[in-house]
């Protein structure tokens, strides 16, 4: 179903969810008592089974989802894992095997898409599906992955999520940081920039207009110190943590509802 929502919130950017020790029953209570379940995450990059997203994908109330199938930023820093798309590539060869439906690239691209096409079968809920976070490649190789995208899963709303470059026309437009230039329709992500340094009030007030917004902060990708392979990453936090962002979420994004009154 496609249609825009003026955010009541922002949801927490979960980059990090499908990681195989992300505790699950901390990320059920950050959605206890609201009205409605929304998240991000990205697929395959931390883990593929994603067992945290079972009880919230089957929850009854309505849900708005935003996911990005590959990542780019590997590939720029020249650490991805043999697991990601972008393993062995640079921008050019990737924007080349990008618009080659027989190459690697597209192979692993469309075995992540039917992962994901698969995990959401079946359910009603409200997607964004961006092909690849933070995206190096060129514009028509970005344009033919939200092609098939779109044919894949065409009841979700498109996204593009360029780094460096202007976003696609046509297709909702989402940037990261503090202060991203966006017109609607938008979404605003905080990943990159740890949401607890950030004026939050001028924040949401200055992207008011977009679809969705999210809350970013290191654990959610679960960063402690220097880079380490997303799958290999300690993602074992404590309620504390949880705690913490919850209260922040309170603060600023939905300080009426049932989970933050006191």
């Amino acid at each position: 179903m496609l249609f825009s929502i003026t955010p009541a919130y922002a949801a927490p950017s979960l980059l990090g969810v499908c990681h195989k020790d992300f505790p699950c029953k901390y990320v059920n209570d950050l959605y206890h008592g609201l009205e409605r379940v929304e998240l991000g995450w990205l697929e395959n990059t931390f883990g593929t089974k994603c067992q945290c997203l079972d009880s919230l994908l089957n929850d009854a109330r309505p849900k708005v989802i935003r996911v990005h199938l590959i990542q780019s930023p590997c590939m720029r820093n020249k650490r991805c894992g043999r697991y990601e798309a972008l393993w062995g590539y640079t921008v050019a060869s990737a924007s080349r095997a990008a618009q080659n439906p027989r190459s690697r690239l597209r192979k692993r691209f469309a075995r992540i898409l039917e992962g994901f096409r698969r995990r959401i079968e079946g359910k009603e809920l409200t997607c964004y599906v961006s092909p690849c976070l933070e995206c190096d490649l060129y514009e028509p190789a970005r344009r033919v992955l939200a092609n098939v995208v779109s044919a894949a899963v065409p009841s979700c709303n498109l996204v593009d999520n360029p780094y460096g470059r202007r976003c696609l026309s046509g297709y909702t437009c989402e940037k990261h940081g503090v202060n991203p230039k966006l017109s609607a329709p938008c979404i605003v992500d905080l990943d990159g920039i740890d949401g607890a340094t950030v004026d939050i009030v001028k924040w949401v007030a200055r992207y008011k207009h977009c679809d969705l917004s999210y809350y970013w902060e290191p654990w959610m990708n679960c960063i402690r110190g220097s880079f380490i392979d997303p799958r290999l990453r300690n993602c074992k936090y404590t309620a504390s943590t949880f705690n913490i962002t919850k209260d922040i979420l309170c603060r600023y994004f939905y300080p009426s509802s049932a989970i933050c009154l006191p």
